[in-house]
């Protein structure tokens, strides 16, 4: 059974008046218990839409978001129990930071659970050993942090709470390379350790190719694709097409192909093009090549 998935949702907005739009029309995913999915698609191609359903910030027009087999607006009330389920990091997540000290933010979630402090006090600073915080800078007030300290903190508060789903909208952004890099592989590791569900929204198709084991393409408010990264990405063209940037290796082995080198298909990380490369080199030029 998968551990969420989506049936036929739609959301309108503003039904009934003259703004009326379908952001999302007729969407159905299955995600499987800790699979890693990628999500990725134009601006107002429905991503941040669809993650907003999935923990119930968003209710559809019609259709239906279960979680382990069951709708979640089952019983609308109990909807809240629903989030600690499902964590959502929202894009630029630090502009949400409030409390006094990044420890208290990070405690903000697992004291709305009502857990004992001893377990609230152990995933704090678990969460926070995740995403690299530095233990002295949590009795730190977070508008003291740099913005990747920040982006840290606000992370580890949705970790804290421990969700059997977590979902990432955009988490790098605004990022300088050494920050971006640093914050996927915490990501992945956690992922890896606690065999997590994660969801990551990104417009960076190198981004998603490094970490996912899966890809949703997004397109006009409806599914284009899901399937298998490596499947995916063969897909370049068709990528190409809807206006998605493919990773510049990728662009570059296309290129190698059309000019009749034998470097095969489905290359989207420069890891993968290495393997490719270094043989052939090798094999052209003898071992100093």
């Amino acid at each position: 059974m998968p551990v969420i998935e989506t049936k036929n949702i739609t959301y309108t907005y503003s039904p009934g008046t003259p703004f009326q739009m379908d952001a999302m029309t007729d969407v159905s995913i299955a995600v499987e218990k800790g699979d890693f999915v990628g999500i990725i698609g134009h601006t107002g191609s429905g991503k941040s839409t669809l993650v907003q359903h999935l923990n119930g910030l968003l209710r559809p027009s019609s259709g239906q978001v279960l979680l382990n087999g069951k709708d979640i607006w089952a019983e609308p009330k109990k909807i809240r129990a629903v989030r600690f389920r499902v964590g959502l990091v929202f894009q630029y997540p630090e502009h949400q930071l409030f409390e006094e000290t990044a420890y208290k933010d990070i405690a903000f979630g697992p004291k709305n659970m009502e857990l004992p402090e001893e377990e609230i006090d152990a995933r704090v600073r678990r969460a926070a050993e995740f995403v690299g915080l530095k233990p002295e800078l949590l009795e730190k007030s977070p508008f003291e942090l740099s913005g990747g300290e920040k982006r840290r903190v606000a992370i580890a508060g949705v970790m804290a709470m421990q969700p059997e789903v977590l979902i990432l909208d955009e988490p790098t952004a605004g990022l300088d390379p050494k920050g971006r890099d640093m914050i996927l592989e915490q990501i992945r590791a956690y992922q890896q350790e606690n065999q997590t569900t994660v969801l990551l929204v990104s417009h960076s198709m190198e981004d998603i190719a490094r970490v996912a084991k899966r890809v949703l393409v997004m397109n006009k408010g409806k599914v284009a694709m899901y399937d298998e990264t490596p499947a995916v990405f063969s897909r370049a063209e068709e990528l190409t097409a809807i206006g998605l940037a493919i990773p510049a290796v990728t662009k570059v082995f296309m290129l190698l192909r059309d000019k009749g080198c034998p470097v095969g298909e489905n290359v989207y990380t420069v890891a993968q093009a290495a393997e490719r490369l270094l043989p052939l080199l090798k094999k052209g030029g003898g071992t100093d090549a």
